[in-house]
């Protein structure tokens, strides 16, 4: 498994207000630009093996489209970074943004193991949700995050992707809700509209303590690093559920006796 970021600039224009819903149209982009027999791949696809979303600045954006898996880089990522790809348009908002600079950067999933799994990583970890986070459970959608949803999305996207490796065993995810609490939360709840739909979420950021054993904090870590490349919750390939880590400095009080 290789997971690929790519992270396009775009220019905006201050006077057309655009949000982070905007990423179901962004998916309509990646369409376009991929062969149509993998896109029927994708399409029956339960999983899918990229997540892209779109967050602001004062008069730029910046898409992250990323892969996460080798097929999907070359199928997804490399025509985004073709020469002739140049700006991007919404057809839907007749609106045309110019690209000003693309990047792309690649994880192998040797470093994230030698970089989490085989580290020694902190015991509080800041998770903050970029774009519109949900989970569906029972039909209900989940507001406010829950420790076992979290997780069950990253082990489930994990052990999909991964040809190497499988971190599922039937006691983990209790095992992953024992050992985690939210000790800190910034939330705002949010409407992420896809295809006409309102999709009630949660935007912000929590802060996690892990207990236990060293070796299930590290896996925590390599599953929330490899959250910020997936994606995490519902409708990840249509912008949602974009992650960032933002770590503790690991002190000695940390420390299991």
């Amino acid at each position: 498994m290789v997971l690929t970021r790519a992270q396009i600039v775009l220019q905006t224009d201050p006077e057309k207000r655009l949000t982070s819903s905007i990423g179901s149209l962004l998916q309509g982009v990646l369409m376009q630009h991929i062969d149509p027999a993998y896109g029927e791949v994708l399409h029956c696809s339960e999983l899918k093996p990229y997540s892209q979303y779109i967050s602001f600045g004062a008069s730029d954006a910046i898409w992250t489209v990323q892969a996460l898996t080798e097929e999907a880089e070359k199928q997804i990522v490399q025509p985004l970074l073709s020469g002739n790809f140049t700006s991007l348009r919404l057809e839907h908002k007749d609106l045309e943004l110019p690209i000003l600079s693309k990047t792309v950067t690649h994880l192998t999933e040797e470093e994230l193991m030698h970089q989490t799994f085989f580290a020694e990583c902190s015991r509080k970890v800041r998770l903050r949700f970029i774009t519109p986070c949900s989970f569906k459970s029972q039909g209900v959608y989940q507001i406010f995050p829950s420790i076992r949803l979290l997780f069950q999305s990253l082990v489930n996207k994990y052990d999909a992707m991964s040809e190497k490796n499988t971190v599922f065993y039937p006691e983990l995810l209790e095992d992953l809700e024992q050992h985690t609490m939210i000790t800190e939360y910034c939330l705002q709840s949010k409407l992420f509209g896809v295809e006409g739909i309102s999709i009630p979420s949660y935007q912000g950021h929590i802060t996690l303590r892990m207990s236990g054993p060293q070796q299930m904090v590290n896996l925590m870590h390599m599953l929330l690093r490899f959250g910020t490349y997936s994606g995490i919750g519902i409708k990840t390939a249509m912008g949602m559920g974009g992650l960032q880590i933002e770590e503790r400095k690991r002190t000695n009080e940390n420390r299991t006796v």
